[in-house]
Order: structure tokens, then sequence, then C-alpha cells
């Protein structure tokens, strides 16, 4: 009987130490728990908080895809802006009334847009508009006029005699 009562003793102990082993690591999960969920004075568990979690992603995601189609609506605008621009003046007649004429370009991200000339003389004025498609016009252009669209664009070209001592003022 005494074997019986030794026996019945460690066991107890054992199922003492194993209920303190348990109880020690339900108090960490529920620490990492508290961690991970919050502080909420409603009772949720891990899958309802995950279910939660996923509605927020998924509402974020829909406003992410809303912002990236107005992001995209805007880029689509300021690649129609003017945003590159050359002005020259210079002498188109050489006849001493000064550097009154002046060519003016105006491009979009894609180098389309328009070339404004004015040229002036003492007896009479002239307004010239020309398109231009990516760097490109379907019209002649004076050398005025191909100087300040190089200009416009980025690239380096000599000012036509015309407009020596005048300079682009983009």
């Amino acid at each position: 009987m005494a074997v019986f009562l030794v026996v019945a003793l460690i066991v107890a102990v054992i199922a003492l130490l194993f209920a303190a082993f348990l109880s020690i690591r339900l108090s960490r999960f529920r620490r990492d728990q508290r961690v991970i969920i919050g502080e909420n004075r409603e009772p949720r568990d891990l899958v309802t908080h995950a279910r939660a979690v996923q509605e927020q992603v998924d509402a974020l995601s829909s406003e992410l895809r809303q912002l990236t189609l107005g992001l995209d609506r805007t880029d689509q605008r300021v690649d129609q802006c003017l945003i590159f621009r050359s002005v020259i003046r210079y002498d188109a007649y050489r006849d001493l009334s000064g550097m009154q004429s002046s060519s003016v370009a105006l491009l979009d991200t894609k180098f389309s847009g328009v070339i404004i000339s004015a040229i002036q003389s003492r007896e009479h004025a002239r307004i010239y508009v020309k398109e231009v498609r990516h760097g490109e016009s379907t019209e002649k252009l004076s050398p005025e006029e191909i100087h300040v669209l190089k200009d416009a664009m980025g690239l380096k070209s000599q000012p036509p005699v015309s407009a020596i001592g005048a300079g682009p003022l983009g």
C-alpha cells in the first residue's frame, strides 16, 4: 500500500509540475496574443483578429487602386502640359530695325506643341504658327525656329547669324 501511496505522490507531483509548465506556456501565449491583437475590451481570438486585419488590408488595397488611377490621370494631364519652352529674338530682315522678331517654342513632355514666330520689319509684321509633333515639324522651319526648337528640347545648337548677340531667353 505504501508503494501505491509513493507512486500516487510521484504522479501527483509530476502532474503538478506539468500543470505549472502549461500555465507558464499559456500566460506567454496570452501575452503574445495581447501584443498582436491589442488591449481591446471585447474578447477576440486570433482568427477574428486576422479577419479584421484582412478587411482593413482589403480596404487599403481598394483605396490604393483609386489613388493609382488618380495618379495615372494626373500623369496624363502633366504629360500634356507645355513644360519645355524657349524664346529667341533676332533681326529677321537685317534692316537695322533692331532685334524685333522673335520665335517661341512651347512643347509638352513628348516634344509636341507649337512654334510661334513674330517677324517684324519697318513696313510690316507677320505671325507664323507651326505645329510640332515628337520634335518634328511638318512645315519647313527657319534657322531661328530650328534653334528655338532644339533649345526647348534641351539640344545644344548655335544661334543663327540673325540672332547673334541676342541669344535664347528660354
